[in-house]
């Protein structure tokens, strides 16, 4: 990793990184292949790209947010950014203290207290003297909230207690740069409100994020840019809420979600899942159930999702009948509850106002997400035609009009 201070406003640079694994065949069979003459197809089935030709730049006091489905390189790649995995190709540069949170308490004397660890990464990572780092153990102590494990070896801790102590020690390392993952839902409910606390504090006073997660909400609040890998690449990159919307549709086209493959059934059929939609329903302005639509109508879906263990979430998509995404929308990203019904049943209702679509077929899809909305649990559909001049090119019809004083 090359440090580059001064040269340009950006605080971290990746040029075409990737990061390559060799597996399948022993360093000796690959020497006698060697010996023989056998040539080595660096693209072959024993040949892994973790990440591939990755670029991207982070502005000073900007936010970039990492998302894809698991094993698409997203880990590989941040630990390249920390320093502490080398890229097979391409380049990092830093041009900005850089500090990184990516496995628990990494670096840390499991023999050690707690106390002990803090002070000794605060003298080697923020330069502070012995007495320096001694005076600032209060307030990690206050911040992990760990009580008398404070003074406990880390080998005794939870993977809990690592991870408060590995944060709160973070916060007092004034890192211009920020490289994390989603370790932060380790710790409970209380404690992830007061990182998402500091997040925002270290944002707002000029800080540089790099962010991974699964939990996409958590993304699209705190990163004002992100990138979707997709094996290793990237899918997308841009503004946040414009790139969550097109994974979302992706993975729900697939029926995939976080790496996880939701299950798919008719509507009313039980599927026994923690989080299932049980019912689902396109009606028209007077509230009749409807399969046929006029261009232009404005209808109502509801979706009942049942969740014994907890408050649900739900992605609402439109597909054409091929599965080619139109448009997807989640009650998470909204802010949008759900009406409780008893006994573990959920309601939630979303209005499509003079849905433009062109004539054709469609599905309607419902997808139920757990109460973090990361994980895809269920998906039900029912299919729909839209009246109307089937001519019309593409998915949408825009109101436009052809005047002869273009400017």
């Amino acid at each position: 990793m090359a440090s580059t201070a001064g040269r340009s406003d950006a605080v971290l640079t990746a040029e075409g990184i990737g990061k390559r694994y060799e597996r399948g065949e022993s360093r000796f069979r690959r020497l006698g292949r060697y010996l023989r003459g056998d040539t080595f197809a660096g693209d072959d089935d024993s040949v892994f790209w973790a990440v591939r030709d990755v670029s991207f730049r982070l502005e000073r006091s900007a936010s970039l947010g990492v998302i894809g489905r698991n094993g698409a390189g997203k880990s590989t790649l941040l630990r390249i950014l920390a320093g502490t995995a080398h890229p097979t190709e391409g380049r990092v540069d830093v041009a900005a203290r850089l500090a990184c949170l990516l496995d628990l308490g990494i670096g840390f004397d499991g023999n050690e207290t707690g106390r002990q660890n803090a002070q000794t990464s605060l003298v080697l990572q923020a330069g502070l003297t012995t007495q320096e780092a001694r005076a600032q153990m209060p307030e990690i102590e206050a911040f992990a909230e760990i009580g008398e494990f404070f003074d406990r070896p880390i080998r005794t801790y939870s993977d809990g207690m690592r991870l408060r102590l590995a944060f709160a020690t973070i916060t007092l390392l004034d890192p211009e740069v920020l490289v994390t993952d989603e370790i932060l839902v380790v710790g409970d409910e209380e404690f992830q409100h007061k990182c998402r606390e500091w997040f925002e504090s270290f944002l707002a006073r000029g800080g540089s994020l790099v962010l991974c997660a699964h939990d996409l909400s958590t993304v699209q609040r705190l990163c004002s840019r992100t990138m979707w890998l997709e094996a290793g690449r990237i899918a997308e990159v841009g503004d946040s809420r414009s790139v969550i919307r097109h994974y979302r549709e992706a993975i729900g086209a697939t029926e995939e979600g976080a790496g996880t493959r939701g299950t798919s059934h008719g509507v009313g059929e039980i599927a026994g899942l923690p989080f299932e939609v049980v019912d689902l329903h396109l009606r028209d302005c007077s509230g009749t159930e409807t399969r046929e639509l006029a261009a232009g109508a404005t209808v109502d879906v509801e979706v009942d999702i049942l969740a014994p263990g907890g408050t649900p979430h739900v992605h609402v998509s439109v597909t054409r009948d091929d599965l080619v995404p139109v448009y997807g929308v989640s009650s998470d990203m909204d802010g949008a509850t759900a009406k409780p019904l008893g006994e573990g049943r959920w309601r939630f209702g979303l209005r499509f106002v003079d849905l433009p679509l062109t004539a054709g077929d469609y599905r309607l899809r419902a997808h139920a997400l757990d109460e973090s909305a990361t994980r895809l649990y269920d998906t039900v559909e029912l299919s729909f035609s839209v009246a109307g001049d089937d001519t019309d090119p593409g998915l949408v019809r825009l109101s436009a009009q052809w005047h002869s004083d273009p400017t």
